[in-house]
């Protein structure tokens, strides 16, 4: 792979004060119960975003996104790689709960934020937040749900109209977010030897620096590169080289195509989310191609299936690239205890500013 420099040049912690007024506002948000579809309590973040939050933040993020390449390329530090999401938003806290929080940690997300779940907006939000105030520490890539017709399709923009109850303020509401998904960036390279995207490579792609000529904002074409990066999956053991997909749109590729990419490239390894199959169930991620290609899936319960998920430790020794696997299991979501709170490390002294104005913060979600 062509040298090319780390974009790691934003300060560590960006104190924008809007920011980080709706951060601590969702990260303090009260829990309420509702009653799942096999009708168990289940609970969710209580956290009332307006659209003019929402308004500022996404013009923050679309200028944010257009200043970072197409293809993200992030150093060698311990990073923690999460996929689809779709809108679990107590599952979210729970990983970045386990896995520690910014700047004490990296994060690279893959797409899938939005749709099928039930908490899309607090979901994107939040990841915007984290991304706008620790720029080097949070990485997010589109994914095939990040687009006006999927998100037309699979909930979010359902759940845009039914949050404020209005349909104009609904439908600007996810215009705004769609017109940020069109600036974000697509796959990353990591330590120069993880190659990362939603769904995986393309046929139209030489080399990976193919994807910094894709320009941006762009909605997801129905071929080429750009399509490809998002929708793109692996094929079933046993089948070589380039094929149809099942889906409808892109291709599946086979061991021979993704060791030619590796070798062209100089990666060791490929991640990706956008798919959950039946073997993942019990570990939440898979090997292929003789373990060169791990397909992640990080959503718990998706859309009922009682899957587990999980999420990827990375760490870079020499030329070698360790990976960890942190394994959630499928269960529902319980409240934590009271004195238990969520928050970035430079929050502290806020949250206990917080607690001395008033009797209870009301809320909490973990613990640092």
């Amino acid at each position: 792979m062509a040298s090319v420099m780390v974009i790691e040049k934003s300060p560590k912690i960006n104190h924008d004060d809007e920011v980080f007024a709706l951060l601590y506002k969702i990260l303090s948000s009260k829990l309420a119960p509702t009653i799942g579809e096999d009708l168990e309590k289940i609970y969710q973040l209580s956290v009332e975003i307006t659209p003019s939050e929402i308004a500022k933040l996404t013009e923050k993020m679309k200028k944010s996104f257009l200043e970072q390449p197409s293809l993200l390329v992030i150093g060698n530090e311990p990073i923690t790689v999460v996929a689809d999401m779709h809108g679990q938003s107590i599952h979210l806290l729970r990983i970045l709960m386990t896995c520690d929080v910014p700047p004490a940690q990296k994060f690279l997300f893959l797409g899938d934020y939005v749709d099928r779940g039930t908490q899309s907006v607090a979901v994107i939000c939040l990841l915007f937040c984290l991304k706008h105030r620790y720029p080097n520490h949070v990485y997010l890539l589109r994914g095939n749900h990040e687009d006006v017709n999927t998100t037309l399709n699979y909930g979010f923009y359902d759940e845009c109209l039914e949050q404020w109850k209005s349909e104009e303020i609904g439908e600007t509401v996810w215009r705004q977010f769609v017109e940020t998904f069109n600036c974000m960036p697509l796959a990353a390279v990591i330590g120069g030897k993880v190659f990362c995207s939603h769904g995986g490579i393309s046929p139209s792609m030489e080399t990976i620096e193919d994807i910094n000529s894709i320009e941006r904002p762009n909605i997801v074409p129905p071929y080429g590169l750009a399509c490809d990066l998002l929708w793109s999956d692996p094929a079933q053991p046993g089948r070589n080289g380039w094929g149809l997909s099942h889906r409808g749109i892109s291709f599946t590729y086979g061991k021979s195509v993704v060791d030619e990419f590796c070798y062209k490239n100089e990666i060791s390894l490929v991640i990706r989310g956008h798919q959950l199959f039946k073997e993942m169930y019990p570990q939440g991620c898979v090997l292929r191609f003789g373990g060169r290609l791990i397909s992640l899936f990080s959503a718990l319960n998706y859309e009922g299936h009682r899957n587990n998920s999980s999420v990827l430790k990375l760490e870079f020794v020499g030329q070698k690239v360790r990976v960890k696997q942190v394994q959630y299991r499928c269960r529902h979501y319980v409240q934590l205890k009271n004195h238990e709170i969520l928050a970035c490390q430079d929050m502290k002294q806020a949250q206990k500013q917080s607690r001395k104005n008033a009797s209870t913060m009301g809320s909490v979600m973990g613990r640092i």
